[in-house]
């Protein structure tokens, strides 16, 4: 394989699968567990010059001002302030390029590990769907990877009931990536749910709606609701940018209402439990994903801030032994939403492989540290930057086959 994201997909598959064929040995799951989390965290964290975004990420890092500069010219910031500043303390500490993408992989892997650790199983299960749903965010995407381990940590605090912390965290997941902005304050309504029982209804009408989004195009609707928000001009700008690319038929569309059909189901069949906070992150998650969907290019930005609190909700939710035992077909839910999920990424795995030979350039060619042994940092560097900046002139939004 060419592709280093299907490598680690094809791996998270197998991960998963390991997970449901060692159902029954509960003591060994928990103790490989942390093994299987190390190993992925160092997959990731051994990438050297990696994927078609160093192209504009590596010269910003290598001429970023010094953090005195930036706070006395704030619009000297090429980037959103947070991550400038993120981006320059390091650098004027000596932190390489690689040490840098070294850093926010190890804060991701921090936060979802905290996360994790509050499900009593399928922890192995969890760790490789969040994997496999945002792979690329971990690849490729700095600052808003940086922006989604800053709410993870927003979130575990509030659970903690750290109000303060949780304040600051929100603002620094907003400086660091400006999709920041919708989670945050989806979340800040959304405290108004605390404490007030789960609806199972809402999720019906979710599914309900989602199969109109499947049915009719909404493309022309939502360009003129865009049109009536009242954003910055910057923002308006990436929004549009993101909506170029949609699809209104897609596979990943039997996943969405599968889970919703689960929530649903576990939720009505349940006992009447109160919102939590990631309760109410998950709704906010997935109303986000029903609205987004067909425009997929942006929704694959949004939906990363609600996926790890979406797979630990739904494990926690389904793995409860009581509402097990009311809601009818119950095993078969469970497994069909992990079948589904494992059989969506073994095709996501392969249309990558296939998808990353048609290219130009090799750009998604894996990379690693251990290239240092044959070549120098700046020959590594300067071919990787040349491959990508093919890609972005020679294969990037070529097609217009998922144009609106």
């Amino acid at each position: 394989m060419e592709n280093y994201a299907a490598i680690i997909l094809i791996l998270s598959v197998g991960l998963g699968l390991f997970d449901m064929l060692t159902d029954r040995w509960k003591v060994l799951q928990r103790q490989l567990f942390p093994i299987i989390l190390i190993a992925l965290y160092v997959l990731f964290v051994i990438r050297y010059y990696y994927g078609p975004d160093i192209s504009m990420y590596v010269p910003h890092y290598e001429n970023i001002p010094r953090p005195s500069y930036l706070l006395s010219h704030p619009e000297a910031a090429t980037f959103e302030f947070g991550y400038n500043i993120f981006c320059s303390i390091l650098r004027w500490n000596g932190v390489s390029y690689w040490g840098m993408t070294a850093i926010i992989t190890t804060l991701y892997f921090g936060a979802i590990t905290l996360l994790l650790r509050q499900l009593p199983k399928r922890q192995i299960f969890a760790l490789a769907t969040i994997i496999m749903f945002d792979c690329n965010l971990i690849f490729h995407e700095n600052r808003q990877c940086l922006a989604v381990t800053c709410f993870i940590f927003m979130v575990l605090l509030l659970q903690k009931r750290k109000y303060i912390l949780a304040l600051v965290l929100g603002i620094l997941t907003v400086l660091m990536h400006k999709s920041g902005f919708l989670p945050v304050t989806l979340l800040l309504i959304g405290t108004l749910l605390y404490n007030k029982r789960q609806d199972s209804t809402v999720y019906a009408l979710l599914t309900f709606l989602l199969i109109l989004m499947v049915v009719f195009p909404v493309q022309r609707i939502s360009s003129s609701v865009l049109q009536l928000i009242p954003l910055p001009t910057e923002y308006l700008f990436s929004i549009k940018h993101h909506l170029q690319l949609g699809r209104q038929v897609q596979v990943i569309v039997v996943l969405y209402l599968m889970v919703l059909f689960a929530i649903n189901m576990f939720l009505h069949y349940g006992k009447k439990t109160r919102n939590t906070w990631i309760a109410i992150v998950v709704l906010i998650g997935v109303i986000c994903i029903v609205l987004l969907y067909q425009y997929f290019y942006l929704l694959n930005r949004i939906r990363s801030f609600f996926v790890p609190f979406i797979v630990c909700y739904i494990i926690h939710l389904l793995g409860d032994e009581e509402r097990s035992l009311v809601v009818p077909y119950s095993s078969l839910i469970k497994q069909s939403i992990m079948v589904i999920i494992l059989a969506y990424y073994t095709h996501s795995a392969i249309s990558l492989e296939k998808g990353s030979r048609l290219l130009h350039v090799p750009v998604y060619k894996m990379s690693t540290v251990f290239e240092l042994r044959h070549a120098s940092q700046k020959q590594i560097r300067d071919k990787q930057m040349e491959m990508a900046y093919k890609y972005w002139t020679q294969d990037f939004m070529k097609g217009g086959d998922n144009k609106l």
